[in-house]
C-alpha cells in the first residue's frame, strides 16, 4: 500500500467512526432538545458540564500522555489506569453528594473509562477498534438515553447515557492486563505528565466553565439555545477533530503531513463561510423552539478557522515535541478571554456577546500557539 494510500486509509477509519458518531450524537440531541425544549436541555447540559469537569479532573491528562507514549511504545498505561480509576471514583462519590443523581455520577467514570480507551487506541494506531468503540458508545447512548427518558423523565436520559460507556470497560480491563504498573517510569515522566495534567484542566475549564457561568447569569433556556448553537459547531469541527487524532500519533514518530494540514485549514475556512450562512437556516427550520440559537451560530461558526489551524498544525507539533506547556498556556488564553468576555460582552450585548466572546476566545488561543511555535523555531 502507498504512503498516501496509507494516510488516506488510517483517515478513513478514525473519519467515518467520527462522522457517524457525531452524526448519531447530533440526531440524539436534537431529538432531546426538541422534546424537552430549551430550558430543560439548558439544564441537563449544565449537569453534563458539571460531570465533565469532574471528569476532566479526574484523568490527570492521561488522555494526551496516552496518546503519545502508546505510539512511542512507553508502558504508562496500567499506571495511569490505576491512578485515574481511583481518583474517577472519588469524584463520581463527590458528585452524588452534591446533586444525589446517580446517572450523573455514573457519567463522570463513564466519560473516563471512554477517554483512557480511545486514547490508547489511537495512540497503538490501532484505529479500527477505535472506530468500532465510538460507534457502539455512540448507538447505545440513543438506545439506553431515549428509552429511559420514557421511563423516568429528564433523569433518566443522564442515566442512559451513563451506561452507553461501560461495554469499553472490557477493553480498559484488557489493557490493564497487558503491562505492569510502574510507579518509577511515572516518576521519571512526571514533567510531560503535570503538563497534560493542566492541559486537561485547562481543556475542561474551556469545554464547561462558559455553561456554569451562562446558566447562573442568563439562566437555562439562553443555555439551550447556546449549547444548541455549540452542537452544531461540534458537528462543524468534525474534520479537524479527525485529523488531529491521526497527526498526533504521526508527529510523536516524525512525520511532519505539512500539505495535508494546509489543505485541511482551507477547508476550514469554506466550512466557517457555510456554517454563518447555512447553518442559521437549518436550525429555524429543523429546531423552531430555538430562535435564538440561529444568531449564536451566525457568530461561532467563524471560530472553526482558528480551531483547525491549532488543532492539526500548532497542537501535534507541540505534543510531538513534549511542550505541551505551550497547549496549556494556548488554552488558558482562550479560557479566560472566553471568560472575561462572557462576563463583560454577555453582560452588555446578552447571547450575541457570549458567542463573540466563543471567537476572540479561540482566536487568542491560536495567536499564542503561532507566537510561540515561532519562539520555538527562533530557539532552534
Amino acid at each position: 500500500m502507498s504512503k498516501w494510500k496509507k494516510k488516506i486509509f488510517d483517515i478513513s477509519s478514525i473519519g467515518v467512526a467520527d462522522i457517524l458518531s457525531a452524526g448519531i450524537a447530533a440526531i440524539f440531541w436534537l431529538y432531546i432538545a426538541a422534546t424537552i425544549g430549551p430550558e430543560d436541555y439548558g439544564e441537563i447540559t449544565y449537569l453534563l458540564s458539571i460531570a465533565a469537569l469532574a471528569s476532566g479532573l479526574s484523568l490527570f491528562g492521561s488522555n494526551y500522555t496516552l496518546m503519545v507514549y502508546s505510539a512511542k511504545k512507553i508502558e504508562l498505561q496500567s499506571t495511569l489506569f490505576l491512578l485515574t480509576s481511583i481518583a474517577g471514583f472519588v469524584a463520581a462519590v463527590s458528585v452524588f453528594f452534591f446533586f444525589a443523581d446517580l446517572g450523573l455520577s455514573l457519567i463522570v467514570l463513564g466519560y473516563i473509562i471512554l477517554t483512557l480507551v480511545i486514547s490508547d487506541l489511537l495512540g497503538r494506531k490501532l484505529y479500527s477498534t477505535y472506530s468500532k468503540y465510538v460507534i457502539l458508545q455512540k448507538i447505545l447512548m440513543v438506545i439506553f438515553g431515549i428509552g429511559f427518558y420514557y421511563i423516568f423523565e429528564e433523569s433518566g436520559i443522564l442515566l442512559g447515557i451513563s451506561l452507553s460507556y461501560f461495554p469499553l470497560v472490557i477493553e480498559l480491563i484488557k489493557r490493564f492486563k497487558e503491562n505492569k504498573i510502574d510507579f518509577k517510569l511515572l516518576v521519571e515522566k512526571k514533567k510531560f505528565i503535570l503538563n497534560n495534567f493542566a492541559l486537561n484542566i485547562s481543556g475542561t475549564a474551556y469545554s464547561s466553565i462558559d455553561k456554569l457561568i451562562i446558566a447562573p447569569l442568563l439562566g437555562f433556556a439562553i443555555l439551550g439555545n447556546y449549547s444548541l448553537a455549540l452542537q452544531f459547531f461540534t458537528l462543524m469541527s468534525i474534520l479537524p477533530t479527525v485529523i488531529q487524532k491521526y497527526i498526533v500519533p504521526q508527529e510523536a514518530t516524525g512525520n511532519d503531513n505539512v500539505k495535508l494540514k494546509k489543505i485541511i485549514i482551507l477547508i476550514s475556512v469554506v466550512i466557517g463561510v457555510l456554517g454563518s450562512t447555512i447553518g442559521p437556516l437549518v436550525i429555524s427550520y429543523i429546531m423552531p423552539k430555538f430562535e435564538i440559537a440561529e444568531e449564536i451560530i451566525r457568530i461561532v461558526s467563524w471560530a472553526i478557522i482558528p480551531t483547525t489551524i491549532n488543532s492539526v498544525f500548532y497542537y501535534p507539533k507541540f505534543w510531538a515535541k513534549e511542550n505541551n506547556r505551550h497547549i496549556v498556556l494556548s488554552t488558558t488564553t482562550t479560557v479566560l478571554v472566553q471568560i472575561l468576555g462572557i462576563i463583560t460582552l454577555g453582560s452588555m450585548y446578552g447571547i450575541n456577546g457570549v458567542a463573540i466572546s466563543f471567537v476572540v476566545g479561540i482566536s487568542c488561543g491560536a495567536c499564542y500557539s503561532f507566537i510561540a511555535h515561532r519562539y520555538l523555531q527562533g530557539k532552534n
